[in-house]
């Protein structure tokens, strides 16, 4: 697709959004910035999310205010992001989500960050202070500004600092609820850190990490949508005390791909620990809201909700819409609308968290719809050097009342990379099947040459643009954590053994201690990546002729083992022997099983595995 397409897309998307008396809103682009450092003006960055509701409130209630207008463009640049499309700035800025409202010096020195929204009345004086102080030159950095791209690698043993990352997640476990934090239940972030405490339930056989675990999986149960399925951002224990615009609801009524793709995380792996019903039918409720309301034509999914109806009767509030007990009672009300852009790093966590499901309940639907999602993606993005766009333009978004314009870039970012690429080794591991093993390696060669740091290792975040001669390039801690995931599974797949440096290297390239400090709780993927890295994989291979009835059943028995290292695949004779009758090998780099033909001895030999020397 030619970038005057695109370009053309975008442009029409944000002339909705204009009017003559708006913000001059502008895209992240060097332009912006040179007109900031020409007339000496400061620089308003907005990044947000289309299913945000403050966002929403402060783009209609606060940048829609005369005083506010005026005082912008006169003495501000403004740039607005959106943090899905741009998942590199979306990143950078995830301390101060959503809305993040950056101020910066013309040289783009971070002066000011704001978490939340804000009203006319605490904005302008905002505004106010920041002009006052720039004319006196008063202005100085702020401490906790974006860190950039470490110059050298972490020189702390992996071991150690594994061991730190789980004191700093453990210190914020709740152990009443389950989840992290005082109350809430659920967010964007707990599913890597709900992976993280079932993986070390697991392997060292405990029960009270097994106990926080499955009461995390079941905070998730409260969040759901009793009408239209799915669940909520996040929701309230009965006894916390709940913030008064959520008292009847006892949640945060936003619905958020990722946060569906979390919970039917937290279902699939609750039912394989419990077999408890309850978390069967989290999965189907999950599977029914996908499927009814965010599943867009070609089988990919949409990105977000919002928090409620655009034309609520006077006296009646978002809470009280998603308190009414009938889909006709609510659709009397009007439907919330949807953000109808498509992310491929979000999508592709909805084809992991589909097929954790089908390995926990058997469902075929559940795996026709993680390949059925995947085939889109690589049939309409994977380009043919093998990087994969973030996001597409499409009809429906170009309809949509949106909050800022939708800019799609045709140049590879981390996320949609390293998330895609664990998807498919997702599908090669219930499958079988060499596609996906050969387009996740084609998609890891393509990040190596587009986005790897060759001298200190680690991925950037995105190709660094002109934009990176004002604004310092960035390794994300999180991104960088599956990314070495990605590559030491695909090591284990392929045997190659680079990828097994490089996965090192990228957790040493990003892992300074005061970067993991700063990201506190958000650090489960990184933390996912350590402890696979410290601890080594289990590979379950299926040697002998595929064809064979009894290599089926071995594989499937495999499959059905709870193993969160678990890496399996059919594997052709030559490092084990051809024993004319299929066999399983169970391994790690320190022991091997004895050969498995009877697919009943798989889970025996598998327990085997469970307690490394090292806790």
């Amino acid at each position: 697709m030619k970038r005057s397409i695109w370009t053309a897309v975008a442009i029409l998307v944000a002339a909705q959004t204009l009017a003559a008396d708006d913000i001059a809103w502008r895209h992240w682009e060097l332009s912006a910035f040179d007109s900031a450092k020409a007339n000496n003006k400061i620089i308003l960055l907005s990044v947000g999310m289309e299913g945000c509701a403050a966002c929403a409130r402060m783009d209609k209630l606060t940048y829609t205010d005369s005083t506010v207008i005026d005082l912008v463009n006169e003495h501000f640049v403004a740039i607005e992001v959106d943090a899905e499309s741009r998942p590199d700035i979306g990143e950078r800025y995830s301390d101060w989500a959503w809305p993040a409202t950056i101020f910066m010096l013309p040289d783009a020195t971070q002066v000011l960050a704001i978490r939340g929204n804000r009203m006319p009345r605490n904005f302008v004086p905002i505004l106010k202070d920041l002009i006052a102080k720039h004319q006196a030159g008063q202005l100085t950095p702020d401490p906790r500004s974006p860190y950039a791209a470490s110059p050298a690698p972490a020189e702390t043993d992996l071991t150690r600092m594994r061991n730190s990352l789980r004191a700093q997640l453990d210190r914020s476990l709740n152990e009443k609820y389950g989840g992290w934090g005082r109350g809430g239940i659920g967010g964007e972030q707990s599913g890597s850190r709900l992976r993280h405490l079932y993986l070390r339930a697991h392997m060292y056989d405990n029960p009270q990490l097994q106990a926080l675990a499955k009461k995390s999986s079941a905070g998730f149960l409260n969040a759901i949508d009793p009408v239209w399925g799915g669940v909520y951002i996040a929701s309230f224990p009965d006894d916390v005390e709940v913030p008064k615009k959520f008292a009847g609801l006892r949640a945060i009524p936003e619905k958020r791909i990722l946060v569906q793709s979390n919970a039917m995380t937290a279902f699939a792996i609750g039912y394989k620990q419990t077999n408890e019903y309850r978390y069967l039918d989290g999965m189907a409720q999950i599977d029914r809201y996908l499927k009814n309301w965010m599943m867009a034509p070609d089988g990919t999914f949409y990105s977000n909700q919002r928090a409620e109806p655009e034309n609520l009767p006077e006296g009646m509030t978002g809470i009280d819409y998603w308190l009414l007990e009938t889909d006709e009672e609510r659709r009397r009300f009007g439907i919330p609308p949807f953000d109808h852009a498509i992310y491929t790093d979000r999508n592709s966590e909805v084809i992991a968290a589909y097929v954790l499901a089908y390995e926990a309940t058997g469902n075929e639907d559940y795996l026709q719809t993680a390949i059925d999602t995947a085939n889109m993606l690589v049939e309409k993005r994977l380009q043919n050097d093998g990087w994969i766009l973030q996001t597409l333009p499409n009809k429906q978004v170009i309809k949509d009342d949106r909050l800022r314009p939708l800019v799609t870039e045709e140049r590879p970012f981390l996320s949609p990379q390293v998330w895609f690429g664990s998807a498919l080794l997702a599908l090669h591991r219930v499958t079988g099947e060499s596609r996906w093993l050969d387009t996740a390696d084609a998609i890891a060669m393509a990040a190596l040459r587009t986005l790897y740091d060759r001298d200190v290792g680690g991925f950037f975040a995105a190709v660094p643009d002109e934009t990176a001669a004002v604004i310092a390039p960035r390794k994300p801690l999180e991104a960088n954590g599956t990314a070495a995931s990605f590559y030491y599974d695909l090591w284990v797949y392929t045997k190659n053994d680079a990828y097994a440096d490089i996965a090192r290297d990228t957790i040493r390239a990003v892992g300074q201690p005061s970067i993991i400090r700063r990201e506190g709780r958000i650090t489960g993927e990184f933390a996912m990546a350590l402890e696979k890295v410290t601890a080594t994989y289990v590979e379950f291979s299926v040697v002998g002729d595929t064809e064979h009835p009894n290599a089926r059943a071995l594989f499937d028995a495999g499959l059905a083992v709870f193993e969160p290292r678990k890496v399996l695949h059919f594997e052709a004779p030559g490092r084990y022997p051809d024993r004319g009758r299929p066999a399983m090998y169970i391994c790690n780099p320190d022991m091997c099983s004895i050969p498995i033909e009877d697919p009943d001895q798989v889970a025996k030999q598998a327990a085997a595995f469970r307690s490394p020397a090292s806790t």
